[in-house]
């Protein structure tokens, strides 16, 4: 089968085949596809396998998933443990296993095989065998590219602060009240994608967060800085002059996280001060500073971006200066400098703090 294609449960199956490997050095004697002996447990497959020159024999139990997704791998295992009688041991097939994936089964105490040559047969007291390393060639296309970048992040970043919402119509609401234009189609699909993810469950209508520390270490690991347009400013009076960007409705400004930090704990900061907007010339020409050559000179540097979590739930104080969020400064500064990264280990545990709240 060419890589990069679906591949179904039937094709899954059909893989296996008499004489050939389960997981060299286990060599497959015996195949019963949807066997009538086990059809009150709907068992996709019997599989009896033995090592080369030993008469002792394995049965298994298969659970055959066309998805390898975290939650398609949790509910194969799930059902082939539950399918198993004594004296046979569960398995589960699916296009590709990752190294996590496989830890997962090792710790479960579950044997899995994939079709790239990846997977685990463990045999309590008896053998344990072991593949990994082998390339996915079979990836899932995804209804989203990446629900951890751009603007499809933001709603893992609204589940952050409220973990649970009864409709998605209530998460879509609070993000656009945060500052973020998706389309209730795309706030969807990121939530089906954490869901693959074993990171957001659903109930109904409801949904919920129930991994929140892999979302926030996700949502840091994918972040990338923009590269983008910038131009630094002296300015008399910095705050003062920024507040006047907010004067245009139009125009969307955030200081950045790096320069937010002390608004969550104590920093020396030094200059310049910057500051995300969506259009450099016309926050120039609001501000009416002077260019400056040498950005350490500056008082402002102005960062033209489109990146939608610097202008996401933004702290706001009463002078209209709109200050990163805690997340947001978090991101920012856990992959800078070594100061910048200690920032960050106080300001993740902060976070950290307030989830426990609310768990």
């Amino acid at each position: 089968m060419p890589p990069n294609k679906k591949i179904t449960e039937i094709e899954l199956l059909s893989h296996l085949q008499e004489g050939g490997d389960l997981l060299a050095p286990l060599r497959i004697n015996r195949v019963e596809l949807n066997p009538l002996s086990t059809q009150d447990r709907g068992i996709d497959a019997l599989v009896v396998a033995s090592l080369p020159d030993e008469e002792e024999a394995f049965r298994f139990v298969i659970e055959a998933k066309s998805s390898s997704t975290p939650k398609s791998v949790h509910g194969a295992t799930a059902q082939a443990r539950a399918y198993v009688r004594q004296g046979e041991h569960p398995m589960i097939l699916v296009p590709y296993l990752s190294p996590q994936r496989l830890k997962e089964l090792e710790h479960k105490k579950i044997s899995g095989i994939d079709l790239c040559g990846n997977g685990i047969v463990i045999i309590p007291e008896r053998l344990i065998i072991f593949r990994t390393g082998n390339k996915n060639r079979y990836p899932e296309s995804r209804p989203l590219s990446n629900p951890y970048r751009g603007r499809s992040a933001m709603v893992g970043r609204a589940l952050l602060v409220q973990a649970q919402y009864d409709t998605l119509s209530e998460l879509y609401d609070v993000i656009q009240e945060s500052g973020a234009k998706l389309s209730l189609s795309q706030v969807s699909k990121a939530v089906k994608a954490l869901e693959d993810e074993l990171i957001v469950s659903s109930s109904g209508r409801a949904m919920r967060l129930k991994d929140p520390l892999r979302l926030l270490d996700r949502l840091g690991s994918e972040w990338r800085a923009p590269r983008a347009a910038k131009m630094a400013l002296r300015l008399p009076e910095p705050l003062e002059s920024l507040s006047r960007l907010s004067h245009d409705e139009r125009l969307k400004w955030a200081i950045t996280g790096e320069s937010s930090v002390t608004k969550y704990i104590s920093f020396g900061q030094g200059r310049p001060l910057r500051v995300a907007v969506s259009n450099l010339r016309k926050a120039w020409e609001i501000l009416d500073g002077d260019q400056e050559d040498i950005p350490n000179f500056a008082d402002v540097e102005l960062i033209e971006t489109s990146e939608a979590g610097f202008y996401f739930q933004n702290r706001c104080d009463p002078n209209e200066i709109r200050w990163a969020s805690r997340l947001q400064t978090w991101i920012e500064l856990h992959t800078g400098d070594g100061r910048q990264q200690d920032a960050a280990r106080e300001i993740r545990q902060q976070i950290i703090t307030r989830i426990n709240q609310w768990q």
